[in-house]
């Protein structure tokens, strides 16, 4: 027989009136799509994640994530999932180079006088972060951390070093300096170009603050096989730090891999009390 459309559509067929079963694993968790404003003209699109249900008898500890460049805010959604069911809040930001505003975002930073202008104003919106994160009921304002990839370690590194609230920074596959990255994606940028940029941004270098993060705990991730840091960049990263620190090294690319992600949320729960993990 021809087989056609229409006598091989009974493979698809179902029994309709039998409800699909649903077995939910975990905890069940909250998740608020929000934009929080830092400047008139200014607004931060995040995630806020936490657990359905709160125990009123306990406070919560809080992370803010910041997500690598080839990134937006759904990139840390799934850990902080799984933080939530730990006990954690967790804001997750789109920062400028986030995907849609990424092109914009660049041909900005090009210049270096406003490469300055726009990281400033980058470390204040997560400083709001911050704030937002305090705000919340039953956070506990002594258990703030933080996560960041790549250009989001970067910034970490300067948060550190800005922001006494926070109280652990995990910083993943991250450089001391912003014309580092500056110098992967834009690659006219070279010779007395590229020694320019460097000279206009050295003063809000993540070298020059995550030496000033004490007594903030640093959690250094790196990858051994980096496509875009070298790992004499990343070692000089973790030399620039303040005490306490440590640095896991991981046989894998930029983006890290599984190991990496069990021992963020290890250190994490640690350093953060969180009630147990998975």
């Amino acid at each position: 027989m021809e087989r056609t459309a229409d006598n091989v559509r009974p493979l698809f067929d179902y029994d309709a009136e039998r409800p699909p079963a649903i077995e939910i694993a975990g905890t069940d968790v909250s998740v608020s799509d929000l934009t929080y404003q830092t400047a008139r003209d200014r607004g931060v699109r995040a995630y806020l994640v936490a657990p359905a249900e709160v125990d009123r008898s306990k406070r919560s500890a809080a992370i803010l994530f910041l997500h690598p460049g080839l990134g937006s805010r759904a990139t840390f959604l799934a850990e902080a999932v799984t933080l939530a069911g730990m006990g954690a809040v967790s804001l997750l930001v789109d920062a400028p180079w986030a995907a849609d505003t990424a092109a914009t975002w660049g041909r900005a930073v090009t210049d270096p006088g406003e490469a300055v202008r726009e990281h400033n104003q980058t470390v204040i919106d997560l400083r709001r972060g911050i704030d937002l994160l305090v705000a919340q009921p039953g956070v506990d304002p002594d258990r703030i951390g933080f996560v960041g990839h790549s250009v989001g370690a970067l910034f970490g590194a300067v948060l550190a070093g800005v922001d006494r609230r926070l109280r652990a920074a995990v910083l993943m596959a991250g450089t001391g300096r912003f014309a580092d990255v500056a110098a992967v994606n834009l690659p006219d940028l070279r010779g007395e170009r590229l020694e320019h940029y460097c000279q206009t941004l050295a003063e809000l270098d993540p070298a020059v603050w995550v030496g000033r993060a004490a007594p903030t705990p640093l959690f250094f991730q790196a990858a051994l096989r980096d496509e875009f840091f070298t790992e004499e960049q990343a070692r000089e990263f973790f030399e620039q730090a303040s005490e306490p620190k440590s640095l896991e090294w991981y046989d894998a690319g930029h983006f890290l891999d599984e190991a990496a992600r069990r021992d963020r949320i290890a250190w994490l729960a640690g350093r953060l009390s969180l009630e147990r993990s998975r």
